[in-house]
């Protein structure tokens, strides 16, 4: 099985961008992969200090051969999460076929990327299926639930992976996003039938107060009725949720969770949506 190229997006978190690194090196596929690291560059009005951060980011993913192959392209400029997700998965799909995506504030299992590459293979060539998630919502699962994995719609966006199958239905254009969504008739579903407003989320993008590739990622999977693979157990860590975060929640970090230390199978389950639990982490929000 030929093993999906990684791409990890840093930017100024030189100790998170550590972290990330060194979980993932610990995966025994590391060390047969290649992983391309996109450094996002100084915005314009950066302090010397910000910019000092942004080397320092730099720096440690030059400090060490942490897979196999490590291709690193740096930014001169600020191009911002959502566009340096965008055209750097563009790239490397275009180039490989499939891609396993991380940013810089997540630590993985030691068995992330056995379960993401098993997860390519297995579902590769089924158009049913958009992504695989390695990252599970701190929910209980039901007792009579068996399995190993399952499917809902929702894409997520803490390491996953996908094909270029699936990527080339990703549009880039929120206003024909929203109104596919509303032709479609899936505002309720797509906002978690009421549990979260993920579409005025994407007014939001399209009035330019938020930034999100993962908004238009997320209405990918709806307006195709396309599935994502999720383990039971969560193979991902958030680390995110700090002050200097973006996407900073004070009150409560809800996407937490511990990692799973693990192998996690990808095993023949029905390719269908997994309601009920997609319904669970309504109580998250």
């Amino acid at each position: 099985m030929e093993l999906a190229p990684i791409v990890l997006f840093v930017y100024n978190r030189p100790e998170l961008t550590l972290s990330t690194l060194e979980h993932l090196s610990k995966n025994r596929e590391a060390g047969e992969s290649t992983l391309y690291v996109y450094c996002d560059g100084p915005k314009a009005n950066a302090t010397p200090e910000q910019v000092a951060l942004v080397k320092q980011a730099r720096e440690v993913v030059h400090s060490r051969q942490w897979c196999k192959e490590v291709v690193v392209l740096e930014a001169e400029k600020n191009k911002g999460l959502a566009t340096s997700v965008i055209d750097g998965v563009t790239e490397v799909i275009n180039k490989h076929g499939k891609v396993i995506v991380l940013e810089d504030d997540l630590a993985v299992s030691p068995y992330f990327l056995q379960y993401m590459n098993d997860g390519l293979w297995k579902y590769e060539q089924n158009e049913k299926v958009i992504a695989i998630h390695g990252y599970l919502y701190p929910i209980e699962m039901p007792a009579d639930y068996k399995p190993s994995t399952f499917m809902i719609h929702d894409p997520g966006c803490l390491g996953w992976g996908t094909w270029s199958r699936a990527w080339n239905k990703f549009e880039r254009d929120t206003e024909t996003v929203i109104e596919k969504i509303k032709k479609s008739g899936l505002k309720r579903a797509f906002d978690f039938w009421g549990g979260y407003p993920f579409f005025r989320m994407l007014h939001q993008q399209k009035n330019g107060k938020v930034s999100s590739w993962a908004i238009r990622w997320r209405a990918t999977a709806y307006l195709n009725d396309m599935l994502t693979l999720y383990p039971v157990k969560s193979l991902v860590r958030h680390d995110g949720n700090v002050a200097s975060a973006t996407h900073h929640f004070m009150e409560h970090d809800y996407t937490y969770t511990e990692i799973y230390q693990e192998r996690i199978p990808v095993e023949d389950i029905p390719v269908s949506n997994y309601l009920l639990v997609e319904k669970k982490s309504l109580v998250l929000f």
